[in-house]
């Protein structure tokens, strides 16, 4: 019973959790680029008319709708693993463990996608944005860049977090039959 609890509390949790990182993650591009939100993401969201007064709002609501799903997932496959730990508390601290791990690859990936799009390693500086008319390309380039790397960083960060899940599980029944 107690277990159950925790387990549907921790996918809660990962969903808040991994919308506000979505949040704060747009609130931080926007500031880079609000080009990218007001000439592309407004739009590929169905925001064009509602942006104008609030782009703030509305790079945050993108955020959320972005990445709740990520929560989602992050959370089922976390609290699964937790549940085959032994004791409640274990299982709490091995989804919180796995939960930093995700937060954490997420926030370097994406800032080295970051990095990417400002020393323009990927050379599209001369061919970007046809036919959005771009005032500052370097800086919409970085926040896509940005953006692409953190949602690699988001998979690569559930797949660390499982790991580090399962080689706990395995350490801790070994230590147990010791």
């Amino acid at each position: 019973m107690k277990k159950g609890l925790i387990f549907i509390c921790c996918i809660f949790l990962s969903i808040v959790i991994v919308v506000l990182f979505g949040v704060l993650h747009n609130q931080f591009t926007f500031t880079i680029s609000s080009e990218f939100f007001t000439k592309l993401m407004f739009e590929r969201f169905g925001f064009v008319e509602y942006c104008t007064t609030t782009p703030r709002l509305t790079a945050s609501i993108i955020g959320a709708w972005s990445t709740w799903w990520i929560g989602l997932i992050s959370g089922l496959i976390f609290s699964t693993i937790g549940l085959f730990y032994p004791a409640a508390k274990d299982m709490i601290k091995s989804i919180s463990y796995a939960s930093l791990i995700l937060l954490v690859t997420t926030t370097i990936i994406g800032l080295l996608g970051l990095c990417y799009g400002f020393f323009n390693l990927s050379g599209l500086e001369k061919s970007c944005c046809f036919p959005l008319e771009i005032n500052n390309v370097k800086n919409f380039i970085a926040v896509a860049k940005m953006h692409s790397f953190s949602y690699v960083g988001g998979a690569v960060g559930v797949v660390l977090g499982v790991f580090s899940q399962i080689k706990n599980l395995i350490k801790n029944k070994t230590n147990a039959t010791v």
